[in-house]
Formats: C-alpha cells, structure tokens, sequence
C-alpha cells in the first residue's frame, strides 16, 4: 500500500531527492524535541515526520537544518511553517512544509516522539518509509529500493 502526500508542501530544502526510514515527532508549538534529537542523534538513512498541528510558527530554519545536516539526517517533513528559507535552501537537506512564517514560539510545551501522526489523509509511523523527489512524497510501511 502507497499513500501520497498532498502537493501542498513543498520543498524547502537544498535536497531535492531523498529517502528514508520515519522517525515521527508531534510538537506542542515548541520545537525543543525537535532541535534535541537533530542536534544530538545520528539521523544516517532516517527522515523526521513532524507534526504541529499547522500552527503558525516557523518551526524549522536554518539553526535546525543545519543540526540536521550535520547529523546526517536526510529531510524533514513539516505538518508545519519553515523560516530562514533563503537560507534553508542551501542546505543539502530535504525541507517539506506546507509555507513560511517568520514568527518564532519561545514557549517551552510539551512534545511525543514516536507515536502515529495523522495529517492530510495520510498515516505516518515510526519505521515506515518515505520516497520524496521533485513529483512529490510517496510513503509506504516496507521498504522498496
């Protein structure tokens, strides 16, 4: 079974092909889980699903897409908003979110990693599999290359 992700998001990063094992993030406004795992885990072969709620935040800029390249994690998928996208772009991270906001959440809230996220008719779940190029993201629960 194929899902396919609404063309709404679209692509911020410096990446524009990718593929990967999910790791699934829900966030309370608050990006701090987020900027954690980024910064301190090995992300080698794996995609972050993240999933705020759509609330108007720039979640992820250049700070954690440069976390995330650093720690080898392949992209980042956003139910979210992104700033710093000029900067953002030339980072060879993929960067899925469905727009840009340049307001920033201070607020420390809490957050769940590795629970089933539900967004755009779509189920995400830790160790599925996402295949993303310029046509769009296909997601699946085995691998296929």
């Amino acid at each position: 079974k194929i899902q396919v992700l609404s063309a709404k998001f679209k692509n911020y990063g410096g990446l524009k092909k990718f593929s990967g094992q999910i790791v699934t993030v829900k966030l309370d406004k608050s990006n701090w889980l987020l900027l954690e795992m980024l910064r301190d885990e090995n992300g080698e072969g794996k995609i972050v699903v993240v999933d705020n709620s759509q609330e108007f935040f720039g979640v992820v800029g250049d700070k954690l897409m440069a976390f995330a390249k650093n720690n080898n994690w392949a992209a980042i998928i956003l139910n979210g908003y992104v700033r710093d996208t000029d900067e953002t772009k030339n980072i060879d991270v993929g960067l899925f979110a469905i727009g840009t906001c340049p307001l920033r959440n201070f607020e420390k809230t809490d957050s769940a990693r590795g629970i089933e996220l539900n967004f755009e008719g779509v189920t995400f779940n830790d160790g599925d599999y996402i295949y993303a190029d310029n046509d769009g993201i296909i997601i699946t629960k085995t691998k296929l290359i």
